[in-house]
Formats: structure tokens, C-alpha cells, sequence
């Protein structure tokens, strides 16, 4: 089966370098929508997305799915008090700070930890692939959200850094699963392909 992920569209907080989690149900502005459509991405069976407003956009913009089908899980993470606010208006913060300093080990202040937003993202995904294999796909879209993509592929891929799967906007992966392995409990994937846009402009 081929999982295409793929990071919603630029919203206004993206271009201004806020962290826009899963408390901002921010739209994708106009230019981004505009920008997703000039790409042109793979053909899927079916759409799954997150249940943000930004990513449901996406799937339409990217998929034409007007109504792609809802993963509450595929939801982005909760930034607590870094919601809505740049690094600079952050700065002096001493919950910020700390946070900060433990290079991101501990959880977001008053938000989610990175551990439990990488479960969740996992429980997600486990979730549209079985979904798909129950009725018969075998190449799936998912708008999600840049975390989740760096949170879904840092455990498929052992050994892989979080943030070294960061994304932009409109970007992605496309990664081919066994199901076989899937049903017993792998998470084993194989990356074929680098970010959507450079492969498919």
C-alpha cells in the first residue's frame, strides 16, 4: 500500500513563523491554496485528514476531496502556551526557556509531550491503514500536519531524528508499506521518495 503525506497548505500564523497547533484552527490563506494547486500530486483512492480546518482545505486543493474522511488523531499537537506566539514574543518566558534548554525533551508548557504526540500520530495512521486495507485500497492521501509527519516518520523509520523529517508547506512524503508486516504490529515503512514538490512540479 502507498501512503501519500502530505503538509496542509501555508496559513497566515505559518508565514509569520507562529507555532499553530491543535488549539488554531487556522485556515490556508489564499496564496497557499493558489500554491497547492499549481503542484501536481500523486492519484489516491481515498483521503483521510486531519480535522483541521487547514488540512481538510488541502485535501481539496491537493486530492479534489471535498469531504475527505476525519482522523481526530491525525489532529496537530498541542503547543500549550506557545500557541499562537513566535520565538521572539516567546523569549524571556522562563517556562520557554526551560523548554528550550531541554532541546525538547520536555513536554510543551500547559501542551502535549512529544512522546504522547508521536503515540497518538502512530494510533492515527495504524488506524487509515486499517481502514484502507478493510475495504481494498491500496494508495491512500493524508492531509495532516507538518508534526505529524515528522512524529509518523521518526517511528517508522528506526533510528531516524524527529526533526529531521520537518517539511514545508505542501510538502510531503510517499511511503510504501507491507501490510502483512502492518498486521503484525511493524511499523516497518520504506520512504520512496524526498518532499512532494520536488518530485511533482
Amino acid at each position: 500500500m502507498k501512503i501519500i503525506l502530505v503538509r496542509h497548505g501555508q496559513t497566515e500564523g505559518n508565514r509569520e513563523h507562529r507555532f499553530i497547533g491543535g488549539r488554531s484552527d487556522e485556515p490556508v490563506t489564499k496564496e497557499g491554496i493558489l500554491t497547492l494547486e499549481k503542484r501536481i500530486y500523486p492519484k489516491v483512492e481515498h483521503v483521510f485528514s486531519s480535522p483541521m480546518k487547514r488540512c481538510i482545505q488541502t485535501a481539496k486543493a491537493v486530492f479534489g476531496e471535498e469531504d475527505p474522511e476525519i482522523i481526530e488523531e491525525f489532529r496537530e499537537c498541542d503547543f500549550g502556551i506557545l500557541e499562537g506566539k513566535t520565538h521572539e514574543e516567546l523569549m524571556g518566558d522562563p517556562l520557554y526557556d526551560t523548554f528550550v534548554e531541554s532541546g525538547g525533551e520536555l513536554p510543551f508548557p500547559e501542551g502535549e509531550a512529544i512522546p504522547d504526540f508521536n503515540a497518538r500520530c502512530v494510533k492515527a495512521l495504524q488506524k487509515a491503514v486499517e481502514i484502507a486495507r478493510k475495504r481494498g485500497y491500496q494508495s491512500i492521501g493524508c492531509t495532516v500536519h507538518g508534526g505529524v509527519i515528522m512524529a509518523v516518520m521518526s517511528q517508522m523509520v528506526k533510528g531516524s531524528d524527529y526533526y529531521a523529517w520537518n517539511v514545508e508547506n505542501g510538502e510531503g512524503y510517499i511511503v510504501e508499506i507491507d501490510e502483512e508486516k502492518w498486521k503484525e504490529g511493524h511499523l516497518d515503512g520504506t520512504v520512496t521518495g524526498g518532499t512532494l514538490h520536488r518530485i511533482y512540479t
